[in-house]
Protein backbone atom coordinates (compact mmCIF):
# COMPACT_ATOMS: atom_id res chain seq x y z
CA UNK A 1 0.00 0.00 0.00
CA UNK A 2 1.38 3.40 -0.98
CA UNK A 3 1.69 6.30 1.44
CA UNK A 4 -1.20 8.02 -0.34
CA UNK A 5 -3.41 4.93 -0.03
CA UNK A 6 -2.65 4.82 3.69
CA UNK A 7 -3.50 8.51 4.01
CA UNK A 8 -6.79 8.04 2.13
CA UNK A 9 -7.74 5.11 4.40
CA UNK A 10 -6.86 7.21 7.46
CA UNK A 11 -9.08 10.07 6.26
CA UNK A 12 -11.96 7.69 5.52
CA UNK A 13 -11.65 6.14 9.00
CA UNK A 14 -11.44 9.58 10.59
CA UNK A 15 -14.53 10.66 8.70
CA UNK A 16 -16.37 7.56 9.93
CA UNK A 17 -15.53 8.48 13.52
CA UNK A 18 -16.74 12.05 13.00
CA UNK A 19 -20.00 10.79 11.50
CA UNK A 20 -20.32 8.20 14.29
CA UNK A 21 -20.00 11.07 16.76
CA UNK A 22 -22.83 12.89 14.95
CA UNK A 23 -24.89 9.69 14.86
CA UNK A 24 -24.47 9.12 18.59
CA UNK A 25 -25.63 12.68 19.26
CA UNK A 26 -28.85 12.18 17.29
CA UNK A 27 -29.55 8.62 18.45
CA UNK A 28 -28.38 8.98 22.07
CA UNK A 29 -28.60 12.67 23.07
CA UNK A 30 -27.35 11.96 26.60
CA UNK A 31 -24.54 9.58 25.62
CA UNK A 32 -21.01 10.16 26.90
CA UNK A 33 -18.77 10.71 23.90
CA UNK A 34 -15.40 10.94 25.64
CA UNK A 35 -13.92 7.79 24.10
CA UNK A 36 -15.15 8.70 20.63
CA UNK A 37 -13.70 12.21 20.94
CA UNK A 38 -10.41 10.71 22.13
CA UNK A 39 -10.31 8.34 19.14
CA UNK A 40 -10.94 11.21 16.71
CA UNK A 41 -8.11 13.20 18.26
CA UNK A 42 -5.75 10.22 18.23
CA UNK A 43 -6.42 9.34 14.58
CA UNK A 44 -5.98 12.93 13.42
CA UNK A 45 -2.82 13.74 15.38
CA UNK A 46 -0.29 12.54 12.82
CA UNK A 47 -2.05 14.00 9.76
CA UNK A 48 -0.05 16.68 7.92
CA UNK A 49 -1.22 20.04 9.25
CA UNK A 50 -2.41 21.38 5.89
CA UNK A 51 -4.50 18.25 5.23
CA UNK A 52 -5.96 18.22 8.75
CA UNK A 53 -6.92 21.90 8.54
CA UNK A 54 -8.54 21.48 5.13
CA UNK A 55 -10.32 18.29 6.24
CA UNK A 56 -11.79 20.03 9.30
CA UNK A 57 -12.85 23.08 7.27
CA UNK A 58 -14.70 20.83 4.83
CA UNK A 59 -16.55 19.06 7.63
CA UNK A 60 -17.98 22.37 8.82
CA UNK A 61 -19.68 22.74 5.42
CA UNK A 62 -20.48 19.21 4.22
CA UNK A 63 -21.40 15.79 5.63
CA UNK A 64 -18.23 14.44 4.00
CA UNK A 65 -14.73 15.75 3.43
CA UNK A 66 -13.49 12.79 1.38
CA UNK A 67 -15.73 11.25 -1.29
CA UNK A 68 -15.47 8.66 -4.06
CA UNK A 69 -15.37 9.37 -7.78
CA UNK A 70 -18.48 7.99 -9.52
CA UNK A 71 -18.79 7.89 -13.31
CA UNK A 72 -16.14 10.59 -13.74
CA UNK A 73 -18.04 12.83 -11.31
CA UNK A 74 -17.22 14.08 -7.85
CA UNK A 75 -19.93 12.28 -5.86
CA UNK A 76 -19.91 15.11 -3.35
CA UNK A 77 -20.94 18.00 -5.60
CA UNK A 78 -21.67 16.25 -8.92
CA UNK A 79 -19.08 18.14 -10.96
CA UNK A 80 -17.66 16.34 -13.99
CA UNK A 81 -13.95 15.53 -13.72
CA UNK A 82 -11.47 15.39 -16.56
CA UNK A 83 -10.20 11.98 -17.62
CA UNK A 84 -6.74 12.94 -16.45
CA UNK A 85 -8.11 13.83 -12.99
CA UNK A 86 -10.01 10.53 -12.76
CA UNK A 87 -6.87 8.66 -13.75
CA UNK A 88 -4.84 10.55 -11.15
CA UNK A 89 -7.36 9.68 -8.44
CA UNK A 90 -7.30 6.04 -9.54
CA UNK A 91 -3.50 5.90 -9.44
CA UNK A 92 -3.39 7.58 -6.01
CA UNK A 93 0.15 8.83 -6.39
CA UNK A 94 -0.96 11.94 -4.52
CA UNK A 95 -4.01 13.20 -2.66
CA UNK A 96 -6.39 14.88 -5.12
CA UNK A 97 -9.16 17.41 -4.53
CA UNK A 98 -12.29 18.22 -6.52
CA UNK A 99 -11.63 21.50 -8.38
CA UNK A 100 -15.18 22.65 -7.59
CA UNK A 101 -16.00 21.74 -3.95
CA UNK A 102 -12.39 21.03 -2.80
CA UNK A 103 -13.32 17.70 -1.21
CA UNK A 104 -10.61 15.04 -1.17
CA UNK A 105 -11.25 12.31 -3.75
CA UNK A 106 -10.69 8.56 -3.84
CA UNK A 107 -11.58 5.77 -6.25
CA UNK A 108 -14.20 3.31 -4.93
CA UNK A 109 -15.16 -0.24 -5.74
CA UNK A 110 -18.69 -0.33 -7.15
CA UNK A 111 -21.09 -1.95 -4.73
CA UNK A 112 -24.64 -0.69 -5.31
CA UNK A 113 -26.62 -2.43 -8.03
CA UNK A 114 -27.72 0.77 -9.74
CA UNK A 115 -30.38 -0.69 -12.06
CA UNK A 116 -32.26 -2.45 -9.26
CA UNK A 117 -32.25 0.66 -7.09
CA UNK A 118 -33.43 2.92 -9.90
CA UNK A 119 -36.32 0.58 -10.64
CA UNK A 120 -37.32 0.50 -6.99
CA UNK A 121 -37.05 4.17 -6.27
CA UNK A 122 -37.51 5.78 -9.65
CA UNK A 123 -40.82 4.52 -10.98
CA UNK A 124 -43.13 6.44 -8.63
CA UNK A 125 -42.79 8.96 -5.87
CA UNK A 126 -42.78 7.11 -2.57
CA UNK A 127 -43.65 8.46 0.84
CA UNK A 128 -42.77 7.67 4.42
CA UNK A 129 -40.30 4.95 5.32
CA UNK A 130 -40.83 3.34 1.89
CA UNK A 131 -38.45 5.96 0.50
CA UNK A 132 -35.65 4.08 2.24
CA UNK A 133 -36.67 0.44 2.30
CA UNK A 134 -39.21 -2.05 0.93
CA UNK A 135 -41.15 -5.19 1.94
CA UNK A 136 -38.51 -7.51 0.47
CA UNK A 137 -35.87 -6.00 2.78
CA UNK A 138 -37.60 -7.17 5.96
CA UNK A 139 -35.87 -10.11 7.69
CA UNK A 140 -37.65 -11.91 10.53
CA UNK A 141 -36.46 -13.83 12.31
CA UNK A 142 -32.73 -13.31 11.97
CA UNK A 143 -31.18 -16.72 12.62
CA UNK A 144 -27.62 -15.66 13.41
CA UNK A 145 -26.27 -16.02 16.93
CA UNK A 146 -23.33 -13.63 16.47
CA UNK A 147 -23.02 -10.10 15.14
CA UNK A 148 -21.18 -11.27 12.05
CA UNK A 149 -23.81 -13.92 11.26
CA UNK A 150 -26.61 -11.38 11.58
CA UNK A 151 -24.80 -8.92 9.31
CA UNK A 152 -24.19 -11.71 6.79
CA UNK A 153 -27.92 -12.51 6.66
CA UNK A 154 -28.83 -8.90 5.93
CA UNK A 155 -26.06 -8.50 3.34
CA UNK A 156 -27.23 -11.68 1.62
CA UNK A 157 -30.79 -10.35 1.50
CA UNK A 158 -29.52 -7.12 -0.10
CA UNK A 159 -27.79 -9.14 -2.82
CA UNK A 160 -30.65 -11.60 -3.35
CA UNK A 161 -33.08 -8.74 -3.89
CA UNK A 162 -30.71 -6.97 -6.27
CA UNK A 163 -29.90 -3.92 -4.16
CA UNK A 164 -26.16 -4.63 -4.11
CA UNK A 165 -23.97 -6.61 -6.45
CA UNK A 166 -21.75 -8.37 -3.93
CA UNK A 167 -23.13 -9.31 -0.53
CA UNK A 168 -19.82 -10.76 0.66
CA UNK A 169 -18.04 -7.50 -0.10
CA UNK A 170 -20.79 -5.56 1.66
CA UNK A 171 -20.28 -7.79 4.71
CA UNK A 172 -16.53 -7.10 4.70
CA UNK A 173 -17.15 -3.36 4.55
CA UNK A 174 -19.74 -3.50 7.34
CA UNK A 175 -17.36 -5.48 9.58
CA UNK A 176 -14.63 -2.93 8.90
CA UNK A 177 -17.05 -0.22 9.93
CA UNK A 178 -18.03 -2.04 13.14
CA UNK A 179 -14.33 -2.44 13.98
CA UNK A 180 -13.99 1.36 14.07
CA UNK A 181 -16.80 1.73 16.62
CA UNK A 182 -19.92 -0.32 17.29
CA UNK A 183 -23.18 0.95 15.82
CA UNK A 184 -25.19 -0.57 18.68
CA UNK A 185 -27.10 1.97 20.78
CA UNK A 186 -29.48 1.84 23.73
CA UNK A 187 -32.78 -0.06 23.86
CA UNK A 188 -31.49 -3.08 21.93
CA UNK A 189 -31.11 -1.17 18.64
CA UNK A 190 -28.23 -1.12 16.16
CA UNK A 191 -27.61 0.87 12.98
CA UNK A 192 -24.92 -1.01 11.04
CA UNK A 193 -24.12 0.69 7.75
CA UNK A 194 -21.75 1.11 4.85
CA UNK A 195 -21.19 4.64 3.59
CA UNK A 196 -19.50 6.27 0.62
CA UNK A 197 -20.39 3.63 -1.98
CA UNK A 198 -20.96 4.48 -5.63
CA UNK A 199 -24.29 5.21 -7.28
CA UNK A 200 -27.88 4.26 -6.53
CA UNK A 201 -30.11 5.26 -3.64
CA UNK A 202 -30.09 4.79 0.12
CA UNK A 203 -31.37 1.30 1.01
CA UNK A 204 -32.18 -0.24 4.39
CA UNK A 205 -32.68 -3.80 5.62
CA UNK A 206 -34.66 -4.20 8.84
CA UNK A 207 -33.92 -7.38 10.79
CA UNK A 208 -35.37 -8.77 14.02
CA UNK A 209 -33.44 -11.13 16.29
CA UNK A 210 -35.95 -12.73 18.64
CA UNK A 211 -33.37 -13.85 21.22
CA UNK A 212 -30.97 -10.98 20.68
CA UNK A 213 -27.24 -11.06 19.94
CA UNK A 214 -24.19 -9.44 21.49
CA UNK A 215 -23.44 -6.55 19.16
CA UNK A 216 -21.60 -3.92 21.15
CA UNK A 217 -19.01 -3.27 23.78
CA UNK A 218 -18.91 -4.82 27.26
CA UNK A 219 -21.97 -4.14 29.37
CA UNK A 220 -24.30 -3.39 26.48
CA UNK A 221 -27.64 -5.20 26.40
CA UNK A 222 -28.37 -7.71 23.66
CA UNK A 223 -29.35 -6.19 20.32
CA UNK A 224 -32.65 -7.34 18.84
CA UNK A 225 -33.60 -4.74 16.22
CA UNK A 226 -31.20 -4.00 13.35
CA UNK A 227 -31.44 -1.23 10.77
CA UNK A 228 -28.74 -1.97 8.18
CA UNK A 229 -28.24 0.94 5.77
CA UNK A 230 -26.25 1.20 2.53
CA UNK A 231 -25.48 4.86 1.92
CA UNK A 232 -24.20 6.11 -1.44
CA UNK A 233 -22.33 9.40 -1.02
CA UNK A 234 -24.99 11.42 -2.81
CA UNK A 235 -27.56 10.39 -0.17
CA UNK A 236 -25.40 10.97 2.92
CA UNK A 237 -27.36 14.02 4.00
CA UNK A 238 -30.47 11.82 4.37
CA UNK A 239 -28.74 9.25 6.55
CA UNK A 240 -28.57 11.24 9.79
CA UNK A 241 -32.18 12.35 9.32
CA UNK A 242 -33.17 8.70 8.90
CA UNK A 243 -31.23 7.61 11.99
CA UNK A 244 -32.61 10.50 14.03
CA UNK A 245 -36.18 9.64 13.05
CA UNK A 246 -35.77 5.93 13.76
CA UNK A 247 -34.08 6.64 17.10
CA UNK A 248 -36.87 8.94 18.23
CA UNK A 249 -39.52 6.42 17.16
CA UNK A 250 -37.97 3.37 18.80
CA UNK A 251 -36.97 4.96 22.08
CA UNK A 252 -40.59 4.17 22.89
CA UNK A 253 -40.97 0.67 24.32
CA UNK A 254 -44.37 0.23 22.69
CA UNK A 255 -42.92 0.86 19.21
CA UNK A 256 -40.07 -1.61 19.79
CA UNK A 257 -42.44 -4.28 21.07
CA UNK A 258 -44.63 -3.89 18.00
CA UNK A 259 -41.66 -4.86 15.81
CA UNK A 260 -40.46 -7.63 18.12
CA UNK A 261 -43.89 -9.27 18.13
CA UNK A 262 -43.88 -9.70 14.33
CA UNK A 263 -43.83 -13.31 13.13
CA UNK A 264 -43.66 -12.73 9.38
CA UNK A 265 -41.90 -10.31 7.09
CA UNK A 266 -45.23 -8.94 5.94
CA UNK A 267 -46.10 -8.27 9.60
CA UNK A 268 -42.80 -6.46 10.05
CA UNK A 269 -43.37 -4.25 7.03
CA UNK A 270 -46.83 -3.25 8.24
CA UNK A 271 -45.53 -2.59 11.77
CA UNK A 272 -42.66 -0.48 10.43
CA UNK A 273 -45.06 1.61 8.35
CA UNK A 274 -47.36 2.08 11.34
CA UNK A 275 -44.68 3.02 13.87
CA UNK A 276 -42.87 5.49 11.60
CA UNK A 277 -45.89 7.14 9.97
CA UNK A 278 -45.68 10.31 12.08
CA UNK A 279 -41.92 10.72 11.70
CA UNK A 280 -41.55 10.01 7.98
CA UNK A 281 -44.21 11.61 5.81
Amino acid sequence: MTATHSLINQLIQLQELVVANMQKKVSQPNARLDELTKSIKSLSEDLPQDIKSHFNRLLTKHPEAIVPVAHELCSGCGMGLTKSMVQAVHLSNELNRCPNCARFLYYPEQLVARERVSRSYGEARKTGISRFTSPELMVVPLKGTTGEEVLAEMCTRMQEEGFVEDGAHLLDLSLQREAIISTAVDNGLAFPHVRGVEGGGLSMVVGISKKGVKFGGPGRTLTRIFFFVVIPTATSAFYLKLISGLSRTFREKEARELLLECKTEDDLWKALIKTTRKIFK
